[in-house]
């Protein structure tokens, strides 16, 4: 066969991972190789008969070596659809049928940390995505390889059959454009990194990678079927946790770990955390860890039966023994663990240990909520709230331990389900109300569970994560005994809420900052 009628495959690679096997391969079924720069020394040092670029061409590589497979014969040799189609052409015009490329290492490089910007930047492939994706637009006739894990698969169509399938050829262009994708997104990523912009930019997410996580026993109900993702975009708050024991989760758990984790990850001191459907309904910060434990199951032992517990210290065998001898639990969230608890667990296969390490919130992260077909992307919600945040708005100022636990009830409102109301003391929750359509309505439920496992509320301080619409949820806070309120205000009847709190000698706070949940 002379070299006018052999197929020609053009291979150009920065990862040259068995590259001389698929080559020497072709070479024996009548293909003509051409080559660029790098790839085509290392062929040729394998004992592999190329054609350079250039002399394919008759073009020499410019610009260092920028310019090379930038040509019309390159791609005009990829993009024709049949043979016909190059007749019309001067200069001997010749069809490329496989394309075998893939792109400079930027992630590799961008890696390193003594990577300059300067390198990354030349390390930005321009010919590798344009003949990929030339090649792969024209896969009717062109086969295009862009992962070494597919030579072995076209090698052997090629053998059985003269050439590849459609069908591969279609799977393989599929392949190309996805890779190429994520190189822009990682090149992206980059650039935007230095960005000073805190807002949330359209221009950041034109695109989300969606990769898989993890198939799930079910959804929100065993009759749905469901699969965790994974959005690798920048600066998104983590969720990353490792199970060491117990079955496998459901997204129902997956919501309550997501909320005890991040509740309990606002306390300095040993704190705990019980959630419930989503909502706390047990948390106090103590001297202790085992103490932090004691007092959330007080607040609502009913509630914290099947519940998710959150605690922001190592857990040891004691209080795991404590967990166990008071409760049922689904899943405990720990940033560490002694290995004797996975001992203990071992009589309990059902319930399920994670391990979520302890970060501090990083400010301008991004966090997202589903909206049927739509996603929303919002900065997260992490602003911290201190004594210096708060102003005071009644005659009669809190005290510095009422301030602490006030301070304490709204970190609380901030993971429970609009409206919220939170009672305190000692910086243990006493009564919570949640995701009730009127605040009063929560105010009463919040009540009435401390009602229910006698907890005392006088001498309490009460939580808003929203105004107070009207003085009702005031007037009933002097009924209950609360001492002191902490609510972000803004409301058209903020002055009557304030008169109504100095009449009854209530002091109060605004945080100026609302954290409804829905």
């Amino acid at each position: 066969m002379s070299d006018r009628e052999k197929k020609i495959a053009l291979i150009s690679v920065s990862d040259k991972t068995n590259i001389e096997i698929i080559a020497k391969n072709l070479v024996k079924l009548n293909y003509q190789i051409i080559s660029t720069g790098g790839t085509a020394k290392y062929l040729q040092k394998h004992g592999i008969k190329i054609i350079t670029v250039s002399d394919f061409t008759n073009f020499e590589e410019i610009l260092g070596g920028r310019v090379k497979t930038l040509h019309p014969r390159i791609h005009a040799g990829i993009l024709a659809r049949k043979a016909n189609d190059l007749d019309k052409l001067q200069d001997n015009y010749k069809l490329i049928d496989l394309v075998v490329v893939n792109l400079y290492p930027f992630l590799k490089t961008i890696s390193d940390p003594k990577c300059t910007y300067d390198n990354a930047v030349e390390n930005i492939d321009i010919g590798g995505p344009a003949m990929l994706r030339a090649a792969a637009k024209n896969h009717y006739r062109v086969t295009t390889l862009v992962d070494p894990h597919d030579y072995v698969t076209v090698l052997e169509q090629i053998r059985s059959c003269g050439k590849t399938t459609l069908a591969l050829r279609k799977k393989l262009a599929a392949k190309v454009y996805s890779h190429t994708s994520e190189y822009d997104r990682v090149i992206t990523r980059y650039l935007d990194k230095g960005s000073k912009n805190k807002t949330v930019s359209c221009d950041s997410f034109r695109s989300i990678e969606l990769t898989e996580d993890s198939t799930l026993r079910y959804g929100e109900n065993p009759h749905q079927d469901a699969v965790l993702y994974k959005i690798s975009s920048p600066n998104f708050d983590n969720f990353d946790y490792s199970k060491l024991s117990g079955k496998e989760l459901s997204y129902n758990n997956l919501v309550d770990v997501d909320c005890a984790h991040s509740c309990v990850q606002q306390f300095s001191s040993p704190a705990c955390v019980i959630v419930k459907h989503a909502n706390p309904c047990g948390v106090s910060e103590s001297s202790s860890i085992e103490q932090a434990y004691q007092k959330s199951f007080k607040c609502d032992p009913i509630s914290s039966f099947g519940g998710v517990i959150a605690i922001n210290r190592r857990l040891t065998p004691r209080l795991l023994t404590k967990i166990l001898n008071k409760q049922f639990v689904e899943v405990i969230v720990a940033p560490g663990a002694d290995k004797a608890c996975l001992d203990i667990l071992k009589k309990k296969p059902n319930m399920r240990l994670l391990v979520i390490k302890n970060t501090k919130k990083r400010m301008g992260s991004y966090e997202i909520k589903s909206l049927k077909n739509k996603l929303l992307i919002q900065t997260s919600d992490n602003k911290e709230i201190t004594k210096k945040n708060l102003k005071t708005v009644t005659r009669k100022k809190p005290t510095q331990i009422q301030t602490e636990d006030l301070i304490f009830a709204f970190k609380v409102a901030r993971y429970v389900k609009s409206n919220a109301i939170v009672f305190a003391k000692n910086k243990t929750t006493l009564g919570i109300g949640a995701g009730q359509m009127s605040r009063i309505d929560s105010t009463k439920i919040a009540r009435e569970k401390a009602k229910n496992f006698n907890i005392n509320l006088k001498g309490s301080v009460m939580a808003s994560e929203a105004f107070f619409p009207f003085r009702d949820n005031v007037d009933l806070a002097h009924k209950i005994g609360v001492t002191s309120i902490i609510q972000p205000g803004g409301s058209l009847k903020d002055k009557d809420i304030v008169e109504i709190a100095d009449k009854y000698k209530i002091s109060m706070v605004f945080s100026g900052i609302r954290v409804f949940k829905h």
